[in-house]
């Protein structure tokens, strides 16, 4: 005979809030999570005293257990009458993980926002954001006339990956082909003001030139607000705009507006993420991130209090991640290519799933021959890695897929990372443009690197071979500039990582793959050594900009009409800036909102931020094209220029690799601004002045070179060209560029007229400029070799600081500036 239970105590057993005390009180969670890990428990200790502040961080290594801990958040705050509670994921995919895992736990989830269980409290709602964040949110808008769904606690999983889907959400796209009408209606009605920025940018969209970015400059998208208005109003029914449209349309007047060959993307500075009232009234907002210590765009595209951010829930250990070797195979020897490297992974994917990631479907053409599996689209990976965890697939790659999958234990042993996704959109390529090699841009690389890394190591008790391929993201590890950015554990596995690549320097692939067979084997040796790399490491304290919260009250401020308070705060901004090329890009948006108080000053402050960055928009009036020299001999200029750049050896190899492989003509034009900057830079390293001028005036050749004796060379660039003839209309340009020099510059100075195309044939009625060179792909190819020859040699001195080594070795390759055209480059024909 059993006993009643019921009869014991007074009443129901109290249901616990501390997640840990939650935990162990689970009754139906499965076998694998018997235990919290310790650091788990840390953070939630932590989250739980610190629970009542609206803006909460909570940083794990990723592989830590972050979903978990954001479940058990969930529950508690539930069980706290703290809710209805939102558990958000960057995209369906993580959505679904994130279920299967609190079905695991036991916990009461939905995917159905309108669930009733939901909205009284009774489960957590399991969402990916794509769903919550939309013009058609069945949360409801800010002033749609909707209700809006109350929601007490939302907790946002990879909030920096979730970051990148709001500003999705926030772009409004208008697509030639999709929208013709309107597209081309926009684009006449701006096309005088497009021109006044460039010329070149403007035909490059009316000849639907892939590489053309042209941005609207805010006084016309002011002045012409009421028409965009109209034009997109009329749309608003649209099957795609109807999504976005709500979301931007009451910020229309300060977005920034883009045209590309095929689009036109408007986009707020910062998302208005107040319109989704449901997340700007949730008492408790708990984010969720691995990765890098700068966490400002919590604050400025989230909204979340700069106080709260700069203070995140860690655990007081940051070891606790399983074992990693990162290796660049090419930047160990230079003699090895990318084609071995691939055969090799071909090679240890017979015995171990070896996983690659890639940005692009051309980029995954490259492993065809190799892969079992190649999946790109969200079904196809969420199946791929189904396979994976079961057992030994062997070679799967996976295209743009840089966060939120896991692969613990034997799911991938092996991780290959061949390239970080290019920016090609209209807004992220004009980003990318203006801000170049700053701080910020850096940030972001190195941010879906490390997303990326993580990926073969969820637990302590895991191990992963890291694979890099590419002088790019050899950079990244190399460079001590952009090593020390990793967060603390991953950092310390590069530092390891180098130890053990120091010692197989210049050594074959066959030595590095017995390395990786010794670590694969589970060596006794490299696991107590590699563990030992991880022993003391913790977590710093997180950096919050001082121009974050400036800049995100400076965009409130505007939204709401406010543009003297928009002015003050963005002010603040722009004086917290410490690098300069982000301040002119700041100083831009500082003009932008000075418009509509003081048309006058805006255009002042827009000719000051020229000074700190030449890419951004140029003022009403134009810019004057300024004069560049040489003001000492090239040797001298360029040991400086290298002695400035680069702070080793290996950061100064690494870099010339970088530079060259940014210089290969590629059948892309998307690509042409980045080759274009690797140009000027180029010129740099050769110790010549260089610039711009066409990005800096609107007018003149892409890059001009400073030699030396009043020598100069008018480059234009058309490395991203496919065909096997030169266009009119490229030696037409080229003819400008050279009216432009003798406008600019006085008689006493003379100029070659050189254009960089894959070939010197010109189209039948094409006249090139008189003296014309062509630096064809075969020349460029060989200027690079002698590059590449001289760097190394001054390398292997230590010399590249000393002007006369560097004068040695650049007589000794023909880089000298006095004929360097002539040796590189051939005539048309």
């Amino acid at each position: 005979m059993g006993i009643d239970f019921s009869t014991f105590g007074s009443g129901p057993a109290p249901t616990p809030t501390d997640p840990r005390v939650l935990f162990d009180a689970l009754p139906d969670r499965a076998a694998r999570y018997e235990f919290l890990r310790d650091p788990q428990g840390q953070v939630l200790q932590t989250w739980y005293d610190r629970r009542s502040q609206k803006d909460l961080v909570v940083k794990l290594n990723t592989g830590g257990g972050k979903t978990v801990v954001g479940l058990l958040i969930c529950q508690s705050s539930l069980n706290e009458g703290e809710g209805p509670v939102l558990y958000l994921a960057p995209d369906p995919y993580l959505a679904s993980q994130a279920m299967e895992q609190a079905a695991e736990l036991g916990l009461d989830v939905t995917n159905d926002p309108r669930s009733t269980r939901f909205t009284s409290g009774e489960a957590i709602c399991v969402l990916s954001l794509h769903r919550f964040v939309n013009g058609k949110s069945v949360f409801g808008l800010q002033g749609d006339g909707r209700p809006v769904v109350d929601v007490g606690t939302i907790v946002i999983d990879d909030a920096h990956a979730a970051l990148a889907t709001v500003k999705e959400k926030f772009t409004l796209t208008l697509s030639r082909d999709r929208h013709e009408k309107a597209f081309t209606e926009l684009l006449d009605l701006f096309a005088d003001d497009l021109r006044q920025q460039s010329e070149i940018a403007y035909q490059g969209l009316t000849t639907q030139d892939s590489s053309a970015v042209a941005p609207v400059p805010f006084w016309a998208w002011t002045r012409r607000n009421t028409d965009v208005t109209a034009a997109l109003n009329k749309l608003r029914d649209d099957e795609d705009l109807q999504w976005s449209w709500p979301l931007v349309k009451d910020v229309l007047p300060i977005c920034r507006a883009v045209f590309t060959a095929d689009k036109l993307e408007i986009q707020p500075p910062y998302p208005p993420i107040s319109k989704i009232s449901s997340f700007s009234r949730a008492r408790r907002r708990v984010h969720l991130t691995a990765t890098l210590a700068d966490d400002s765009v919590l604050v400025t595209d989230f909204a979340a209090d700069p106080e709260t951010v700069g203070t995140p829930i860690t655990p007081a250990s940051a070891g606790y991640l399983g074992d990693r070797l990162i290796l660049a195979p090419q930047d160990i020897s230079a003699s090895i290519k990318e084609p071995a490297i691939r055969d090799m992974a071909a090679k240890l994917a017979e015995r171990v799933n070896v996983v690659v990631l890639v940005p692009s479907h051309h980029k995954a053409g490259a492993w065809e021959q190799h892969a079992q599996i190649t999946a790109s689209k969200s079904d196809e990976i969420g199946a791929a890695v189904t396979k994976l965890r079961k057992g030994h697939v062997g070679l799967v790659v996976l295209v743009n897929q840089y966060d939120g999958i896991d692969l613990p234990r034997k799911a991938c042993e092996v991780l290959v990372m061949d390239g970080l996704p290019q920016a090609y959109g209209g807004l992220t390529r004009r980003e990318a443009i203006a801000l170049g090699d700053s701080d910020e841009m850096v940030n972001r690389q190195l941010q879906r690197l490390e997303q990326g890394m993580g990926r073969g190591v969820r637990s302590a008790n895991d191990h992963c071979v890291v694979l890099l391929l590419g002088p790019h993201l050899s950079q990244l590890i190399a460079a001590p500039r952009y090593r020390s950015r990793f967060s603390p554990a991953t950092r310390a596995q590069i530092d390891f990582s180098r130890q053990v690549a120091a010692q197989l320097a210049d050594q074959p692939l066959e030595q590095i793959e017995s390395v990786i067979a010794q670590v694969l084997g589970r060596d006794p040796n490299w696991v107590t050594a590699a563990r030992g790399a991880l022993a003391e490491v913790t977590y710093p304290q997180s950096t919050v900009s001082a121009g974050a919260a400036p800049a995100r009250r400076a965009f409130d401020q505007a939204s709401l009409g406010q543009y003297a308070q928009a002015v003050r705060h963005m002010s603040e901004a722009v004086a917290a800036a410490t690098g300069e090329t982000e301040r002119g890009f700041l100083q831009e948006q500082l003009a932008a909102y000075q418009h509509f108080i003081d048309e006058p000053k805006a255009q002042q402050t827009l000719v000051k931020a020229l000074t700190y960055n030449p890419a951004i928009l140029r003022p009403i009036d134009g810019v004057k094209p300024t004069t560049i020299k040489p003001t000492d001999t090239q040797a001298v200029l360029a040991a400086g220029y290298l002695a400035n750049t680069y702070a080793d050896r290996n950061d100064f190899l690494v870099g010339v690799d970088v530079l060259l492989d940014e210089l290969v003509y590629r059948p892309d034009q998307k690509q042409v601004p980045v080759f274009e900057r690797a140009l000027e830079r180029l010129g740099y390293h050769l110790g010549f002045e260089a610039q711009r001028p066409e990005r800096a005036t609107g007018s003149g050749p892409d890059v001009l070179w400073a030699t030396g004796g009043l020598k100069y060379l008018v480059l234009e660039a058309k490395s991203g060209a496919s065909t096997d003839k030169i266009w009119r209309s490229d030696v037409a340009q080229l003819a400008h560029s050279m009216s432009w020099f003798q406008d600019t510059y006085d008689q006493t100075c003379s100029a070659t007229p050189v254009l960089l195309h894959r070939v010197n044939t010109l189209e039948y009625n094409a006249v090139a400029p008189p003296g014309t060179r062509i630096i064809t792909s075969g020349t460029m190819a060989q200027l690079a070799d002698a590059v590449r020859k001289a760097m190394v040699a001054l390398a292997d001195a230590g010399a590249w600081s000393d002007p006369e080594a560097v004068a040695k070795q650049y007589q000794a390759h023909r880089l000298l500036g006095d004929g360097i055209a002539q040796r590189f480059s051939v005539t048309p024909r």
